[in-house]
């Protein structure tokens, strides 16, 4: 007969302290709370039962501070007979990541809470001082409540370091972009004209060189047909004299200020497009980073689902972390925020509510985008996120969470398993569809420069495993 598992009124049964009440006693149990500062931290010590043994004391944040705020815990420690120590400060952006970091050197664990959760434990609401919130923080870690940041270590931090990084530069890129564009409007109208677009891509080497070095109307002109060609031509561009002319003619039709008038908005223009050369130099390294690590990682099968790309699969890898912290897939869904809030009051229980969002906004921002592009590329989710439009087509939001859910699901399995994507209802036979899978992987990473790639790596127990249980060899050219 299967046991019933006990229900537990706290989220993750308190298992932290049912444990450590099974190897001592409560008079062994010390409790230090830390209260993040940027340049100076307090904190106190107090035992199981909320007596306060060392009184708010502050250190600074250097190493004289820690040396500090060590002796004190250790002397702590020694007079009370004590055998256990759990320490905890709130999540304080980056503020905390150094400290944590050299305290679990030390050999004192410490936690990182939520300061939502510490804001409930406040004796005072109407009052906030550094005393109450070490107060709520230990409040919270003697009773076990409230959920725990995982800082991530080693590959998964670089990992989430690089594609967060890469997020913002291509926000910068994105903000350049639309300065240069209204820039071009104003001292070269009709240049980048939507419905008779001269440059097939506007941000081409052509467009750009143009802009950089002939911005105004009237210097293209000067310049004339033949000179302009050559320039082109002179620069290594695929543009010749049918473009040059069709410059010139747009130059000559133009509405343009004289060119003594927008020296200004011309040194603008030629700054902007020097920031853009530098973003795309950093984005390119920052992407080449992330494919290095992404390969170290149970990330590298995400690579087999259609649509999925080295930055969706790095972003994903980054925020989750090491896969085997998590127990099951609605965990990560939880941890994004994705998840509908609940409401349930005796016979009433409310239906339609939104997202909690009480999560990883950076997560659940990678979700949003992996939706979209399994929606174009992946058949099955297609199919699913057209349902799901169907069904809710008054709020489109809905279709893109859910294929988001369940993209988390099947990121799960894979890694958790170290299995590639196969699905259901497969016509080819295995030997063929894993080595199209693996000639897809290879196409995704070929713009990457990979020989600094450590071994071993995901990538080659990937080949291993098609070549061992298949028969075949597998090319590794990337």
């Amino acid at each position: 007969m299967k046991e019933q598992k006990t229900e537990n009124i706290y989220r993750n049964g308190n298992q932290a302290l049912r444990e450590a009440l099974a190897l001592y006693k409560p008079s062994e149990l010390l409790y230090v709370p830390i209260e993040i500062g940027k340049f100076n931290h307090k904190a106190l010590v107090s035992n199981f039962f909320g007596d306060v043994l060392v009184k708010p004391f502050e250190f600074a944040n250097k190493k004289h501070g820690l040396r500090f705020f060590l002796e004190k815990v250790r002397t702590a420690a020694k007079s009370t007979s004590c055998k256990k120590i759990f320490a905890a400060c709130e999540s304080c952006g980056h503020y905390h990541l150094n400290l944590v970091h050299y305290v679990k050197e030390s050999g004192l664990p410490v936690e990182a809470i939520n300061p939502r959760d510490t804001r409930k434990e406040s004796p005072s609401k109407d009052a906030k001082t550094d005393t109450i919130d070490l107060k709520a923080i230990a409040g919270v870690l003697i009773q076990g409540k409230g959920a725990r940041q995982i800082i991530p270590q080693g590959v998964y931090y670089r990992l989430q370091r690089a594609t967060r990084t890469r997020c913002k530069f291509i926000s910068y890129q994105t903000s350049s972009r639309n300065i240069v564009t209204g820039l071009v409007d104003r001292i070269f109208p009709g240049l980048w004209d939507k419905d008779d677009s001269i440059f097939s891509q506007r941000w081409g080497k052509g467009s750009l060189l143009v802009i950089e070095h002939y911005p105004h109307p009237g210097q293209v002109m000067r310049l004339g047909e033949e000179r302009l060609a050559r320039f082109l031509r002179k620069n290594n561009t695929k543009l010749g004299t049918d473009t040059s002319k069709k410059i010139v003619g747009a130059a000559k039709d133009c509405l343009a200020k004289p060119v003594e008038e927008m020296d200004i908005d011309i040194l603008s223009l030629k700054s902007h497009i020097a920031c853009l050369k530098d973003y795309g130099e950093i984005i390119n390294r920052l992407e080449r980073e992330t494919a290095i690590l992404l390969l170290q990682t149970p990330g590298t099968y995400l690579l087999s689902i259609p649509g999925i790309s080295v930055t969706h699969a790095s972003q994903f890898t980054g925020e989750v972390g090491d896969i085997r912290r998590f127990a099951y897939a609605n965990q990560i869904i939880s941890y994004a925020g994705s998840c509908p809030r609940v409401f349930e009051s005796v016979e009433y229980q409310a239906k339609g509510l939104p997202i909690s969002r009480r999560g990883s906004k950076f997560l659940r921002s990678c979700l949003n985008q992996a939706a979209l592009v399994l929606n174009k590329w992946c058949q099955p989710f297609h199919t699913y996120y057209t349902r799901k439009s169907t069904q809710k087509n008054d709020r489109p939001g809905i279709a893109r969470i859910a294929t988001g859910n369940k993209f988390v699901k099947l990121a799960f399995a894979l890694m958790k398993n170290e299995v590639l994507y196969r699905p259901q209802g497969l016509l080819l036979d295995e030997k063929s569809y894993y080595a199209g899978v693996w000639k897809k992987i290879l196409k995704k990473l070929e713009k990457f420069d990979l020989s600094t790639l450590p071994q071993p790596n995901y990538l080659l127990k990937i080949k291993s495993w098609i070549e061992e249980k298949y028969g075949v060899a597998l090319p590794l050219k990337v």
